[in-house]
């Protein structure tokens, strides 16, 4: 297994257009609930862990053998408790669907968050949580080719799966991960179809901030994609479109987490040249640059300076501290205060979302 993360490490890495890919495994990293009141993907990550375990046959076994499969099944412990123990503690003897029932409405802080009350989705690049570091570790430990995150949205919604808004990408997400990104959401159109879900995509989400689950991938040569589900908000519900109930919202999830890696075993090859070629095209970009580094410190807080190091460290991002005083552009950078970023490294577009 090591053998095989440090080939597919390879791909990041300039000489990497002498790999064959022919044999070479995807990396795909799935995700679950980071909103912890969106309990229908973790819930769904236990009957797709239990599909993966036992399911037999020469789909899911080639499926096995070519594809590396990373699952997070809650992101949110913390939250998925405590809004379990909310729905679980507020519901009626009999299920009651009424929208003004109790159990739809959490009170203060809800499950949203984790145990400190933080977004975790928003953390995906300032990594301040533990949660979040020990992701983001996970993350460059492998460097997954696809990885997703499986959300809730409104009762009255249906169920969403990116590309999301066209014109809501960000500049440096390459023109080709949206491609791929809509090619994959075929599959998850086939399956949503065959099993009769209503389903909507390239509307009203983004693809633009990259401290998210679905957008940080995108800026590390992987391909990051979003599942929104229309919520129960506990066991069964009103809404729109009927009567939604708890296991329905299950059943989509874990569906498009196949669908998910039954794109990944058939466009296996495509994907992992888009990582190659993603960096290659970073190598050539940096080449080109004639700004060669990026200095940034503060003369009296060393501190602040430092925290902003950490964070790059956590991302894989190459700095160096100054080893002596420098004035840049009429700006004073004292050593032991400030730090140099060098601009010709692999990780430069994730440089440029933080720097």
């Amino acid at each position: 297994m090591e053998q095989i993360r440090k080939d597919h490490l390879r791909l990041t890495e300039t000489g990497s257009d002498t790999l064959n890919l022919d044999n070479m495994p995807i990396v795909v990293y799935q995700g679950f609930s980071i909103h912890g009141n969106e309990p229908s993907g973790s819930n769904a990550a236990l009957a797709y862990a239990y599909y993966l375990a036992a399911a037999n046959g020469p789909e899911i076994e080639d499926t096995l053998k070519n594809t590396i499969i990373l699952l997070d099944a809650s992101y949110n412990p913390d939250g998925l408790q405590r809004f379990a123990y909310w729905a679980n503690t507020n519901k009626g003897k009999n299920i009651v669907s009424d929208v003004n029932e109790r159990e739809f409405h959490e009170v203060w802080p809800g499950g949203r968050t984790n145990h400190y009350w933080f977004d975790m989705n928003r953390d995906w690049l300032p990594v301040q949580l533990p949660e979040s570091r020990a992701r983001i570790t996970s993350f460059h430990k492998w460097m997954p080719n696809i990885l997703t995150d499986h959300h809730e949205m409104g009762t009255n919604s249906t169920f969403f799966f990116q590309p999301g808004v066209p014109s809501r990408v960000h500049p440096l997400t390459p023109k080709i991960n949206q491609e791929l990104t809509a090619e994959i959401a075929t599959y998850h159109a086939k399956a949503l179809d065959k099993i009769g879900s209503f389903y909507y995509s390239e509307e009203r989400f983004n693809d633009y901030f990259y401290g998210k689950g679905s957008t940080f991938p995108d800026i590390n040569g992987s391909i990051g994609i979003l599942f929104e589900q229309a919520s129960s908000r506990g066991h069964a519900q009103d809404s729109d479109n009927g009567l939604l109930t708890f296991p329905f919202t299950i059943r989509n999830q874990f569906t498009t987490a196949l669908s998910t890696i039954e794109a990944a075993r058939k466009m296996r090859t495509k994907i992992l040249d888009y990582q190659r070629q993603f960096y290659q095209d970073v190598n050539t970009e940096n080449k080109k640059n004639k700004v060669k580094g990026i200095v940034f410190g503060d003369s009296k807080d060393a501190a602040k300076a430092w925290h902003l190091a950490e964070i790059l460290d956590l991302q894989n991002i190459t700095f160096h501290e100054l080893s002596h005083d420098i004035t840049v552009n009429g700006k004073y950078f004292r050593k032991g205060y400030s730090y140099i970023v060098p601009t010709d490294q692999k990780k430069c577009k994730a440089r440029k979302g933080h720097v």
